[in-house]
């Protein structure tokens, strides 16, 4: 089976979660011996889930609170398929592109701290860029999701394999739904929600994983 995402953070996982993560850690936990499924592992945590990963967890001879059927970064770190190198990007097929905002770099870090964001630190990676400036797909995959949020404005939702990134604050959406290649040109930056000025936030989180799943942003 594919490698497993990253440690998604033990909020990721709670009752009625619905990712492609959930689904190929319930895979390996059967292929190890350790599901106790009756129908097989499906995309959202549920109970068995969560007695399934404990078996995992007494499997590396975890015990109490270390072993509650709730993913922690060492256990999981153990339990993922190792990644396998990644190919070269392609220059003639676009396989990736350097930034979300072409020729734009990183001017508000990830994770940076600072009282005005909800969680206390930044959730993402901002681009500064004029209005207008087009957004492109940092990678082929399927825009599943658009709308306009209070906090994010208008925003694009683009999945490739197991995590999401979130292109917000955009002015235009160009596609809004289906697939497309790394490169394409999917929205243009803007300011709307809650922007002091035009720039892309671009976050990533684990797919289907809501507000405050962050990972760091690497395509």
């Amino acid at each position: 089976m594919s490698a497993l995402a990253p440690f998604p953070g033990t909020a990721f996982f709670h009752k009625g979660q619905r990712s492609p993560v959930i689904s190929a850690m319930g895979k390996r936990l059967v292929a190890e011996g350790c599901g106790k499924y009756r129908e097989g592992p499906g995309p959202v945590w549920t109970e068995v889930d969560q007695q399934s990963y404990a078996a995992w967890q007494r499997k590396l001879k975890f015990a109490g609170a270390d072993a509650n059927g709730i993913p922690g970064k060492t256990s999981w770190d153990r339990f993922r398929v190792p990644k396998a190198p990644a190919a070269p990007t392609p220059a003639a097929s676009g396989g990736r592109v350097a930034s979300p905002v072409p020729g734009k770099g990183v001017t508000t870090a990830y994770r940076k701290k600072g009282p005005h964001w909800s969680l206390g630190y930044h959730t993402g990676a901002d681009y500064a860029a004029p209005k207008g400036a087009p957004c492109v797909a940092v990678r082929s995959g399927s825009i599943v999701r658009s709308g306009n949020d209070g906090s994010f404005g208008l925003f694009l939702v683009l999945r490739v394999g197991g995590f999401d990134f979130w292109y917000c604050h955009l002015s235009e959406r160009t596609v809004t739904r289906g697939s497309v290649k790394a490169g394409d040109k999917i929205g243009e930056v803007g300011s709307t929600g809650n922007a002091t000025g035009p720039h892309l936030h671009f976050e990533e989180r684990p797919a289907g994983g809501g507000f405050g799943s962050d990972v760091n942003p690497t395509w």
